[in-house]
């Protein structure tokens, strides 16, 4: 049997031969004498069992490498072992310093008091559930009214119970009453919104006859003297809401005066006269052109009033109901300029003679006039040209 290991002479297959330092001594005598060596016969067995191999050999730089090689080959149960300890130890530690963060970390805080955010005073309660009814009846019937100018308003108590976010615990036994300040804000806003009046101005226009003629009596306009008081009230009643003693608000109101103007403030403006049948196409304040029209019938008249274009068609079937209750449909109406809503528009008109125009107001309230004008206005006028119309 032969072992394998590092380059070592054996002898046999249990002794290794004993290192000795051999020293060479050279005599003062003649050289001609033989040279003996002085080796110890003990520590050889026997002479015969000795097998000397000698083999000649150069350095090669993958020989250190093959020893490592043949070392962890020799001991690689070992050295797995020994790294298996050493991650075992070091997940050990790891695991350890994490159960003693997580240890330390339970210990702050129970030793901690849990800090709770504190009840805004008037904006919120919480109350055993079984007297919940009872405290909502007494916040939204307390008496509350808004003062808008001249205008009192009484809250209904629908609307103050909109004002209320109403929350049951997980087990019923207890329920929060909160104040939605920001739903105070958008009620109070709306409520306010309804007397709040945008001024009509005052439009004079002039023709041949050099006359001025007002087409648009001015009206004045309110507005709220300051726009913060319904944000500041809104908070004032949310801090006093369910303490359920009465709310009573009041939010001052200004005139805002109208304005005298000619068809010079616009860039473009479409006068119509239902009396007498005209229209009149006004850009930069001139009068571009001059058409006449067939208006709204007396059992269907055309509205009067300031309008803007809204939608336009170069062709559409238009439907309705006479005044009788019948059915009307006209097919492939042309140039449509909608107005107002429910289907006022200035369009063309193919099925009345030109005789018509300027003579009998026969509409279902649209101002029509012949196709070829009605063109002529459609190019004209684009969305958000005023049209205003009177008698």
């Amino acid at each position: 049997m032969s072992r394998m290991g590092a380059p070592t002479n054996f002898v046999g297959n249990d002794f290794v031969f004993p290192k000795a330092k051999i020293q060479i001594q050279r005599p003062v005598a003649a050289p001609s004498q033989p040279i003996r060596l002085s080796i110890p016969v003990a520590a050889t067995p026997s002479a015969a069992s000795i097998e000397v191999s000698v083999t000649h050999t150069t350095f090669s730089w993958h020989k250190p490498f093959q020893t490592f090689v043949d070392f962890l080959h020799k001991y690689s149960l070992g050295a797995f072992a020994l790294m298996f300890l050493m991650v075992g130890a070091s997940g050990i530690q790891v695991a350890s310093s994490y159960k003693a963060g997580q240890i330390e970390n339970s210990f702050k805080n129970s030793s901690l008091p849990t800090a709770k955010a504190p009840a805004i005073a008037g904006l919120n309660t919480t109350i055993p559930s079984s007297e919940v009814d009872k405290e909502v009846q007494k916040i939204i019937n307390q008496t509350a009214t808004l003062k808008i100018g001249d205008q009192v308003l009484n809250i209904k108590p629908e609307t103050i119970k909109s004002w209320l976010k109403i929350t049951a615990s997980p087990d019923n036994s207890t329920t929060s009453i909160q104040v939605r300040s920001k739903t105070i804000a958008a009620s109070l806003n709306a409520l306010a919104n309804k007397y709040v009046i945008t001024p009509v101005d005052q439009i004079t226009v002039v023709h041949e006859d050099g006359i001025p003629t007002i087409v648009v009596n001015g009206k004045n306009g309110t507005r709220l003297t300051d726009p913060k008081t319904l944000d500041t009230q809104a908070a004032q009643i949310a801090k006093v809401l369910m303490d359920a003693k009465g709310i009573a608000l009041n939010t001052p109101m200004e005139s805002v005066p109208f304005q005298a103007l000619t068809p010079a403030a616009f860039d473009k403006l479409i006068e119509v006269n239902v009396n007498t049948k005209q229209l009149y196409a006004y850009e930069k304040g001139q009068i571009v052109n001059t058409l006449p029209i067939s208006a709204g019938a007396p059992a269907t008249p055309t509205p009067i009033g300031q309008f803007k274009i809204f939608s336009k068609l170069a062709v559409q079937d238009m439907k309705g109901f006479n005044p009788n209750g019948t059915k009307y449909f006209q097919p492939n109406v042309r140039w449509i300029n909608y107005f107002l809503p429910g289907g006022f528009a200035i369009h063309g008109n193919y099925w009345r003679p030109a005789s018509w125009f300027g003579n009998i107001n026969s509409s279902h309230g649209c101002v029509s006039l012949p196709d070829q004008q009605a063109k002529w206005i459609y190019d004209f006028a684009p969305v958000g040209t005023t049209v205003i119309t009177h008698n």
